[in-house]
């Protein structure tokens, strides 16, 4: 958890006039990296099939240079994953949720309490999960999934989470 005064100098630029912030948190980094171990065992066998087709002799520069690259694109993805959770903050505020990305991409996604569907869904795997507080929003968003729910993603606490946005949207 982001302390709210420390919360509040990251995001001065997102927050309306007298909005207070009530919880912050960032994607927790092994959560994100544990959901995204798969693409390290994919990669890896891709890496060694790749490469040992093309030592045996039986593919060209041409064939190895793409699929390589593929192998090392699922290789490093992980890691830049983790990374960019670094410039994630996830908040909840006394009028909406926000999700604010700071790093390469930086976007804010914003969804008031009215927005929001009456009941949370919480989706755990071991210790983090996501919390899922919105429908039918646009795919085209980042923290949106493929049938259009928003998300709070990697959470280290998701049940915390889940409390404090039920109890922010009690008190509106």
């Amino acid at each position: 958890m982001i302390a709210p005064a420390h919360a509040l100098t990251l995001l001065e630029n997102d927050l309306e006039p007298g909005e207070r912030v009530i919880y912050a948190v960032r994607p927790d980094i092994w959560t994100t990296i544990r959901n995204k171990i798969f693409l390290w065992w994919i990669a890896a066998a891709w890496c060694i099939a790749v490469f040992g087709l093309f030592f045996g002799g039986h593919v060209s520069w041409g064939i190895l240079i793409p699929f390589a690259l593929v192998g090392l694109a699922m290789l490093v993805a992980p890691i830049i994953l983790a990374i960019e959770t670094q410039y994630t903050i996830y908040a909840i505020t006394d009028r909406r949720a926000l999700i604010v990305r700071t790093g390469l991409r930086p976007s804010t996604v914003s969804c008031p309490f009215n927005r929001m569907d009456d009941k949370l869904e919480i989706i755990t795997a071991g210790k983090g999960g996501h919390l899922y507080f919105a429908s039918n929003m646009s795919t085209k968003l980042r923290d949106v999934d493929y049938t259009g729910k928003l998300a709070f993603r990697d959470l280290a606490d998701v049940q915390t989470a889940a409390t404090q946005l039920e109890a922010a949207r009690k008190r509106r």
